[in-house]
């Protein structure tokens, strides 16, 4: 993994760090979450993960290519508040950026809400993430969490570290 000194990476500067959600709003929106559609687009098909679901049409998938974890990350809607859609279309530009830069292989992705209350949130499914570097990019693009698939684990959030969870 080569260091990035981009504005986004290793240095990003506090200035383009946004906030996480509230504490107080944490057991609604880990409820939320919890009951998300997490859908990656891989070969002409969707594959849709749900937390502590299993997983094994994606894992066979990813064992198939050499994956050791894939991370489910949209960097739209910092802090669960939302934003404009031209807003969200450049964070998620940003963030692809961000994986190209990285070296990162990634597939479309998008977060569903299946109650239909709140507006799917493009991303991406990144392959073999690793942990120190998906906590910096929680920081950055003020996410609340992202969805892990390390098999043979079931899909799980991985939480902002800013929140304690």
């Amino acid at each position: 993994m080569s260091t990035n000194t981009s504005k986004y990476g290793d240095r990003m500067s506090a200035a383009h760090a946004e906030s996480p959600a509230p504490v107080a709003q944490l057991a609604t929106l880990e409820k939320a979450y919890l009951s998300a559609a997490y859908c990656l687009e891989i070969e002409g098909s969707s594959r849709v993960l749900y937390i502590d679901q299993p997983a094994e049409d994606v894992t066979t998938w990813m064992a198939e290519r050499d994956m050791q974890r894939l991370v489910l990350f949209t960097a739209c809607n910092p802090g669960s508040r939302p934003s404009t859609e031209g807003e969200n279309i450049q964070r998620q530009r940003r963030l692809e950026q961000t994986v190209a830069e990285h070296g990162l292989r990634a597939w479309p992705a998008r977060n569903r809400d299946p109650r239909g209350q709140w507006p799917d949130e493009p991303g991406l499914a990144i392959a073999d993430l690793p942990d120190d570097l998906l906590a910096r990019w929680l920081e950055a693009f003020g996410q609340n969490a992202a969805v892990l698939l390390e098999p043979p684990a079931r899909p799980r959030l991985v939480w902002h570290p800013g929140l304690g969870r």
